[in-house]
């Protein structure tokens, strides 16, 4: 007879607390909802909306012009979570498959965010809101990739860098002269 699944949440209370607290801080619309979620299909996951702006500069001119609200995603944990890092899913706006097949959108095929150069950029102890914030920044150049005021997304992100945060004005503007709105799936 087939054992009951043991689940991280159960087995490290002290890192469930921590990564509640954590993402909580960070995003407070983010729900999370406990293991084995809809079909066993994962082992945690906090869904909902990421904050628009959550960096520590001041918002570019143009952002809420551009983009209404923050990046509705999905933000899965594994059977390995924390040693392998969640993979974070954006549910609106969501990467058009083309977009999922070239690596400068840094969307993987089957929809999931690339937020670090490699694996080994994550380790056990680091936090899930280090890479929300990581998302909240590809959410921003996304919309300046759909605009057309960028070809690729940048390496490094815009966490930190704000080489990029002037390209919103010019983004709203390049909207405007084609009528372009942002794409979520609310629209229809």
């Amino acid at each position: 007879m087939p054992s009951d699944p043991v689940y991280w949440t159960d087995v490290d209370q002290r890192r469930l607390q921590m990564d509640l607290a954590d993402v909580a801080a960070l995003a407070p619309d983010l729900t999370f909802e406990p293991p084995p979620g809809v079909d066993g299909a994962h082992q945690g996951a906090w869904t909902g909306d990421l904050p628009l702006w959550p960096f520590q500069r001041d918002r570019p001119d143009g952002l809420t012009e551009l983009l209404p609200r923050g990046l509705r995603v999905q933000v899965r944990c594994s059977a390995a979570h924390p040693v392998v890092p969640p993979e974070i899913v954006p549910v609106d706006p969501e990467p058009l498959l083309v977009e999922r097949s070239m690596n400068l959108w840094h969307v993987a095929p089957h929809g999931q965010l690339c937020l670090m150069q490699s694996y080994g950029a994550w380790t056990p102890s680091d936090r899930v809101s280090h890479l929300l914030l990581k998302a909240c920044g590809w959410h921003i150049e996304y919309a300046l990739m759909k605009a057309g005021v960028v070809e690729a997304m940048s390496e490094r992100g815009i966490v930190e860098d704000d080489s990029r945060d002037h390209l919103v004005r010019a983004a709203v503007e390049a909207n405007r002269a084609t009528g372009t709105k942002p794409r979520r799936s609310t629209d229809g």
